[in-house]
Protein backbone atom coordinates (compact mmCIF):
# COMPACT_ATOMS: atom_id res chain seq x y z
CA UNK A 1 0.00 0.00 0.00
CA UNK A 2 1.23 3.46 -1.05
CA UNK A 3 2.70 5.42 2.15
CA UNK A 4 2.79 8.68 3.09
CA UNK A 5 4.14 10.99 5.56
CA UNK A 6 2.17 13.03 8.18
CA UNK A 7 4.87 15.13 9.41
CA UNK A 8 3.21 16.94 12.74
CA UNK A 9 1.86 13.62 13.22
CA UNK A 10 5.86 12.12 13.43
CA UNK A 11 4.68 9.29 11.41
CA UNK A 12 4.84 7.90 8.14
CA UNK A 13 1.86 5.30 7.67
CA UNK A 14 -0.41 4.31 4.71
CA UNK A 15 -2.57 6.28 2.23
CA UNK A 16 -5.73 4.56 3.04
CA UNK A 17 -7.08 4.54 7.12
CA UNK A 18 -9.45 2.35 8.21
CA UNK A 19 -12.59 4.44 9.62
CA UNK A 20 -13.92 2.46 13.06
CA UNK A 21 -17.25 4.45 13.47
CA UNK A 22 -19.16 1.13 13.44
CA UNK A 23 -16.70 -0.95 15.16
CA UNK A 24 -19.00 -2.89 17.54
CA UNK A 25 -22.45 -1.43 16.59
CA UNK A 26 -23.12 -1.88 12.81
CA UNK A 27 -20.42 -4.88 12.47
CA UNK A 28 -19.79 -7.29 15.24
CA UNK A 29 -16.54 -7.40 17.35
CA UNK A 30 -15.47 -10.39 16.09
CA UNK A 31 -16.29 -9.31 12.48
CA UNK A 32 -14.95 -6.45 13.00
CA UNK A 33 -11.32 -7.99 14.40
CA UNK A 34 -11.19 -9.95 11.46
CA UNK A 35 -11.46 -7.47 8.74
CA UNK A 36 -8.97 -5.57 11.12
CA UNK A 37 -6.66 -8.24 10.25
CA UNK A 38 -7.14 -8.56 7.05
CA UNK A 39 -6.53 -4.74 6.39
CA UNK A 40 -3.67 -5.12 8.29
CA UNK A 41 -2.06 -8.00 5.98
CA UNK A 42 -2.81 -5.35 3.05
CA UNK A 43 -0.36 -3.24 4.87
CA UNK A 44 -3.15 -0.64 6.33
CA UNK A 45 -1.45 0.75 9.53
CA UNK A 46 -3.76 3.85 10.17
CA UNK A 47 -7.13 3.60 12.16
CA UNK A 48 -9.46 6.51 12.91
CA UNK A 49 -11.76 5.95 16.27
CA UNK A 50 -13.53 7.74 19.19
CA UNK A 51 -14.95 7.27 22.25
CA UNK A 52 -18.47 7.48 21.15
CA UNK A 53 -18.20 4.79 17.76
CA UNK A 54 -18.99 1.47 17.91
CA UNK A 55 -21.89 2.38 20.35
CA UNK A 56 -18.46 3.37 23.04
CA UNK A 57 -17.10 -0.45 21.88
CA UNK A 58 -14.73 0.48 18.70
CA UNK A 59 -11.49 1.48 21.36
CA UNK A 60 -11.57 -1.99 23.26
CA UNK A 61 -12.09 -3.56 20.18
CA UNK A 62 -9.30 -1.98 18.60
CA UNK A 63 -7.14 -2.13 21.63
CA UNK A 64 -7.52 -5.74 21.90
CA UNK A 65 -6.62 -6.37 18.20
CA UNK A 66 -3.34 -3.94 18.42
CA UNK A 67 -2.16 -6.11 21.36
CA UNK A 68 -1.76 -9.34 19.25
CA UNK A 69 0.46 -6.88 16.81
CA UNK A 70 3.05 -7.29 19.27
CA UNK A 71 6.44 -5.24 18.95
CA UNK A 72 5.02 -4.20 15.46
CA UNK A 73 2.43 -1.92 17.17
CA UNK A 74 5.07 0.79 16.73
CA UNK A 75 4.03 1.38 13.19
CA UNK A 76 0.64 2.32 13.73
CA UNK A 77 -1.26 5.58 13.19
CA UNK A 78 -3.77 6.32 15.73
CA UNK A 79 -6.38 8.91 15.90
CA UNK A 80 -8.86 9.15 18.44
CA UNK A 81 -11.28 12.08 19.42
CA UNK A 82 -13.13 14.08 22.11
CA UNK A 83 -16.41 15.92 21.98
CA UNK A 84 -19.12 13.28 21.33
CA UNK A 85 -20.70 10.71 23.73
CA UNK A 86 -22.16 7.02 22.57
CA UNK A 87 -26.06 6.64 23.20
CA UNK A 88 -27.11 5.72 26.62
CA UNK A 89 -26.17 2.11 26.22
CA UNK A 90 -27.35 -0.28 29.07
CA UNK A 91 -26.78 -3.90 29.14
CA UNK A 92 -30.03 -5.16 27.90
CA UNK A 93 -29.62 -2.23 24.80
CA UNK A 94 -26.67 -3.66 24.00
CA UNK A 95 -28.03 -7.52 24.46
CA UNK A 96 -30.90 -6.19 21.99
CA UNK A 97 -28.07 -4.76 19.51
CA UNK A 98 -26.42 -7.59 18.95
CA UNK A 99 -29.62 -9.90 18.38
CA UNK A 100 -30.97 -6.89 15.67
CA UNK A 101 -27.62 -6.82 14.06
CA UNK A 102 -28.61 -9.51 11.37
CA UNK A 103 -31.74 -8.60 10.83
CA UNK A 104 -31.10 -4.71 10.48
CA UNK A 105 -27.84 -5.73 7.78
CA UNK A 106 -30.63 -7.50 6.04
CA UNK A 107 -33.49 -4.99 6.07
CA UNK A 108 -32.21 -1.62 5.29
CA UNK A 109 -35.72 0.18 5.56
CA UNK A 110 -35.34 -1.00 9.30
CA UNK A 111 -32.05 -0.29 9.57
CA UNK A 112 -32.83 3.43 8.11
CA UNK A 113 -36.04 4.00 10.50
CA UNK A 114 -33.63 3.32 13.69
CA UNK A 115 -31.66 5.99 12.53
CA UNK A 116 -34.14 8.34 12.09
CA UNK A 117 -35.11 7.90 15.34
CA UNK A 118 -32.14 9.11 16.93
CA UNK A 119 -31.66 5.97 19.46
CA UNK A 120 -28.17 5.05 17.95
CA UNK A 121 -26.94 8.78 17.76
CA UNK A 122 -23.85 10.37 19.63
CA UNK A 123 -24.45 12.52 22.39
CA UNK A 124 -22.32 15.92 21.32
CA UNK A 125 -20.75 17.41 24.58
CA UNK A 126 -19.03 20.54 25.22
CA UNK A 127 -15.44 21.14 25.33
CA UNK A 128 -13.83 21.45 28.66
CA UNK A 129 -10.22 21.79 30.12
CA UNK A 130 -11.14 18.71 32.12
CA UNK A 131 -12.92 16.63 29.17
CA UNK A 132 -10.23 17.21 27.21
CA UNK A 133 -7.68 15.88 29.84
CA UNK A 134 -10.18 12.75 31.00
CA UNK A 135 -11.50 11.40 27.56
CA UNK A 136 -7.40 11.52 26.80
CA UNK A 137 -6.44 9.24 29.13
CA UNK A 138 -9.46 7.14 28.89
CA UNK A 139 -9.03 6.25 25.48
CA UNK A 140 -5.33 5.50 25.83
CA UNK A 141 -6.44 3.00 28.29
CA UNK A 142 -9.07 1.46 26.32
CA UNK A 143 -6.78 1.57 23.38
CA UNK A 144 -3.77 0.28 24.93
CA UNK A 145 -1.34 2.57 24.17
CA UNK A 146 0.65 5.14 25.59
CA UNK A 147 0.57 7.71 22.87
CA UNK A 148 -1.85 8.69 19.82
CA UNK A 149 -0.54 10.10 16.53
CA UNK A 150 -3.94 12.73 16.68
CA UNK A 151 -6.19 14.06 19.51
CA UNK A 152 -8.88 15.19 17.45
CA UNK A 153 -11.31 17.79 18.16
CA UNK A 154 -14.81 16.24 17.28
CA UNK A 155 -17.66 18.85 15.48
CA UNK A 156 -15.01 21.80 16.48
CA UNK A 157 -16.22 25.01 16.08
CA UNK A 158 -14.14 27.88 15.01
CA UNK A 159 -14.44 29.90 18.01
CA UNK A 160 -13.07 27.05 20.05
CA UNK A 161 -9.67 27.38 18.34
CA UNK A 162 -9.38 30.60 20.24
CA UNK A 163 -9.90 29.49 23.66
CA UNK A 164 -6.84 29.63 26.00
CA UNK A 165 -8.04 27.37 28.51
CA UNK A 166 -8.54 24.71 25.80
CA UNK A 167 -5.25 25.36 24.35
CA UNK A 168 -3.20 25.09 27.45
CA UNK A 169 -4.87 21.76 28.40
CA UNK A 170 -4.36 20.82 24.23
CA UNK A 171 -0.46 22.30 24.44
CA UNK A 172 0.38 20.32 27.68
CA UNK A 173 -1.29 16.92 25.90
CA UNK A 174 1.20 17.33 23.12
CA UNK A 175 4.10 17.79 25.80
CA UNK A 176 3.62 15.58 28.10
CA UNK A 177 3.77 12.69 25.02
CA UNK A 178 0.05 11.41 24.90
CA UNK A 179 -0.61 12.61 21.57
CA UNK A 180 1.95 13.91 18.59
CA UNK A 181 -0.14 16.69 17.52
CA UNK A 182 -3.64 18.23 17.90
CA UNK A 183 -6.17 17.87 14.52
CA UNK A 184 -9.58 19.29 13.92
CA UNK A 185 -12.66 17.08 12.99
CA UNK A 186 -15.02 19.44 11.59
CA UNK A 187 -16.36 21.91 9.47
CA UNK A 188 -14.35 24.09 5.77
CA UNK A 189 -14.04 26.93 8.67
CA UNK A 190 -12.91 25.05 11.36
CA UNK A 191 -10.46 23.98 9.03
CA UNK A 192 -9.35 27.41 8.26
CA UNK A 193 -9.51 28.34 11.73
CA UNK A 194 -6.86 25.57 12.87
CA UNK A 195 -4.74 26.70 9.83
CA UNK A 196 -5.11 30.33 11.48
CA UNK A 197 -4.47 29.49 14.66
CA UNK A 198 -1.41 27.18 14.07
CA UNK A 199 0.15 25.44 17.13
CA UNK A 200 -1.07 22.99 18.85
CA UNK A 201 -3.44 22.29 15.92
CA UNK A 202 -1.33 19.91 13.20
CA UNK A 203 -3.72 18.63 11.25
CA UNK A 204 -7.01 18.85 9.76
CA UNK A 205 -10.03 16.31 9.32
CA UNK A 206 -12.62 17.04 6.62
CA UNK A 207 -15.44 14.78 4.95
CA UNK A 208 -14.42 15.03 0.89
CA UNK A 209 -17.45 17.35 0.40
CA UNK A 210 -15.75 20.34 2.53
CA UNK A 211 -12.64 20.52 1.08
CA UNK A 212 -14.44 22.01 -2.38
CA UNK A 213 -15.72 25.12 -0.11
CA UNK A 214 -14.32 28.53 -1.22
CA UNK A 215 -11.46 29.42 -0.01
CA UNK A 216 -10.34 25.88 -0.40
CA UNK A 217 -9.53 24.55 3.34
CA UNK A 218 -6.51 22.22 2.33
CA UNK A 219 -4.88 25.01 0.74
CA UNK A 220 -5.01 27.06 3.92
CA UNK A 221 -3.50 24.02 5.79
CA UNK A 222 -0.95 23.36 3.39
CA UNK A 223 0.06 26.91 3.61
CA UNK A 224 0.17 26.53 7.21
CA UNK A 225 2.19 23.07 7.07
CA UNK A 226 -0.89 20.95 8.81
CA UNK A 227 -0.64 17.49 7.91
CA UNK A 228 -4.52 16.34 6.31
CA UNK A 229 -7.20 13.41 6.16
CA UNK A 230 -10.33 13.25 4.72
CA UNK A 231 -13.54 10.93 4.93
CA UNK A 232 -16.69 10.33 3.53
CA UNK A 233 -15.65 10.29 0.10
CA UNK A 234 -18.61 8.52 -1.08
CA UNK A 235 -20.69 11.51 0.11
CA UNK A 236 -23.13 11.24 2.99
CA UNK A 237 -25.51 12.64 0.69
CA UNK A 238 -25.68 9.83 -1.92
CA UNK A 239 -22.29 10.69 -4.24
CA UNK A 240 -21.90 7.04 -5.04
CA UNK A 241 -25.57 6.41 -6.06
CA UNK A 242 -25.71 9.70 -8.16
CA UNK A 243 -22.33 8.75 -10.23
CA UNK A 244 -23.64 4.94 -10.72
CA UNK A 245 -27.28 6.42 -12.15
CA UNK A 246 -24.91 8.89 -14.34
CA UNK A 247 -22.68 6.28 -15.59
CA UNK A 248 -25.97 3.90 -16.28
CA UNK A 249 -27.72 6.89 -18.65
CA UNK A 250 -24.99 9.12 -19.78
CA UNK A 251 -22.74 7.30 -22.11
CA UNK A 252 -20.44 10.04 -22.07
CA UNK A 253 -19.70 9.79 -18.29
CA UNK A 254 -19.12 5.84 -18.83
CA UNK A 255 -17.01 6.18 -21.61
CA UNK A 256 -14.74 8.70 -20.08
CA UNK A 257 -14.67 6.96 -17.03
CA UNK A 258 -13.71 3.86 -19.08
CA UNK A 259 -11.01 5.51 -20.61
CA UNK A 260 -9.17 6.63 -17.00
CA UNK A 261 -9.44 2.78 -16.33
CA UNK A 262 -12.35 2.57 -13.91
CA UNK A 263 -14.97 -0.50 -15.37
CA UNK A 264 -16.28 -3.36 -13.78
CA UNK A 265 -19.14 -3.11 -11.15
CA UNK A 266 -17.42 -1.50 -8.95
CA UNK A 267 -15.96 1.63 -11.40
CA UNK A 268 -17.88 4.38 -9.60
CA UNK A 269 -16.68 3.84 -6.03
CA UNK A 270 -12.94 3.18 -7.59
CA UNK A 271 -12.93 6.60 -9.00
CA UNK A 272 -14.36 8.23 -6.21
CA UNK A 273 -11.87 7.07 -3.93
CA UNK A 274 -8.97 7.32 -6.76
CA UNK A 275 -10.51 10.90 -6.92
CA UNK A 276 -10.01 11.54 -3.01
CA UNK A 277 -6.89 10.49 -2.99
CA UNK A 278 -5.80 12.60 -5.79
CA UNK A 279 -7.14 15.64 -4.14
CA UNK A 280 -5.56 14.88 -0.79
CA UNK A 281 -2.42 13.52 -2.33
CA UNK A 282 -0.19 13.83 0.63
CA UNK A 283 -2.67 12.86 3.32
CA UNK A 284 -4.63 9.63 5.00
CA UNK A 285 -8.20 9.08 3.00
CA UNK A 286 -10.35 7.37 5.59
CA UNK A 287 -12.88 4.64 4.33
CA UNK A 288 -14.70 2.20 5.89
CA UNK A 289 -13.77 -1.52 5.44
CA UNK A 290 -14.92 -3.70 8.17
CA UNK A 291 -17.16 -5.73 5.62
CA UNK A 292 -15.68 -8.27 3.62
CA UNK A 293 -17.89 -6.55 0.71
CA UNK A 294 -16.19 -2.80 1.34
CA UNK A 295 -12.59 -4.28 2.33
CA UNK A 296 -12.56 -6.17 -1.17
CA UNK A 297 -13.79 -2.95 -2.86
CA UNK A 298 -11.78 -0.34 -1.15
CA UNK A 299 -8.28 -2.10 -0.15
CA UNK A 300 -7.24 -1.72 -3.79
CA UNK A 301 -7.50 2.32 -4.24
CA UNK A 302 -5.01 2.39 -1.34
CA UNK A 303 -1.86 0.73 -4.34
CA UNK A 304 0.20 3.44 -6.47
CA UNK A 305 0.93 7.03 -5.92
CA UNK A 306 -2.54 9.25 -5.92
CA UNK A 307 -3.12 10.45 -9.90
CA UNK A 308 -3.79 13.89 -9.76
CA UNK A 309 -4.77 14.18 -13.03
CA UNK A 310 -8.36 13.05 -11.60
CA UNK A 311 -8.66 16.60 -9.86
CA UNK A 312 -9.84 17.99 -13.63
CA UNK A 313 -11.31 14.58 -14.68
CA UNK A 314 -13.36 14.90 -11.77
CA UNK A 315 -14.00 18.58 -12.12
CA UNK A 316 -14.85 17.97 -16.25
CA UNK A 317 -17.68 15.30 -15.15
CA UNK A 318 -18.77 17.93 -11.95
CA UNK A 319 -18.07 15.40 -9.63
Amino acid sequence: MYRVALKNAGIETSCLGMGCASLGSRVSGAVGTRALERAWDAGLRWFDVAPAYGAGQAEEILGQFLKTRGSAVSEVGLCTKVGLLPPPQSGPKRLIRATLRPVMKAVGPLRAAIRRSGATANRRVDLTPDLLRISLEQSLKRLGVEQVALYALHNAQPEDMQREDLLRVLENLVTSGKARTISVAGDADAARAAALAGAPFGAIQLAHSETQTTPDPFEAARRAGLDTLTHSVFGVSGALADLQARMGRDKTVRQRLEAAGFTGPDAASAFLLARARAVNSEGVVLVSMLSNRSLMRNLPGGNGAPRTELVQLASDLGV
